[in-house]
């Protein structure tokens, strides 16, 4: 079955369960034309703050996957975390919460761990 979800993280505690959610869907879908998203925002970006290396791999390898991660530029400007801090696989995007607005407006199922 193919699907297109956005993951919203905006709580730093949901991060491993939005990661198992993740990760659980990839095992029931057609990656091939399926879109996985996880956007965070609020104090989900204070993750970078102090960073755990078990939670980065696992972004990782669902990245390497094919899921794609965003994170608010306004979060991330309200935590005083640089953009540089992040893995390259993270797309910086300037409101979080428009970009939900607009993936869910494009027919993606919205899950909110």
């Amino acid at each position: 079955m193919m699907v297109n979800v956005v993951f919203h993280v905006d709580e730093t505690e949901k991060w491993e369960l939005a990661l198992s959610n993740a990760h659980n869907l990839l095992m029931g879908i057609e990656a091939e034309g399926s879109q996985v998203e996880v956007l965070a925002n609020g104090k989900a970006v204070e993750i970078f703050t102090s960073p755990d290396e078990r939670t980065l791999r696992k972004m990782k390898i669902l990245a390497g996957r094919g899921v794609d991660f965003h994170i608010c530029q306004n979060s991330l400007k309200s935590h005083n975390i640089d953009e540089k801090v992040l893995p390259a696989f993270f797309k910086v995007v300037p409101i979080g919460v428009l970009e939900l607005a607009e993936k869910q407006q494009q027919g993606f199922a919205y899950i909110k761990p």
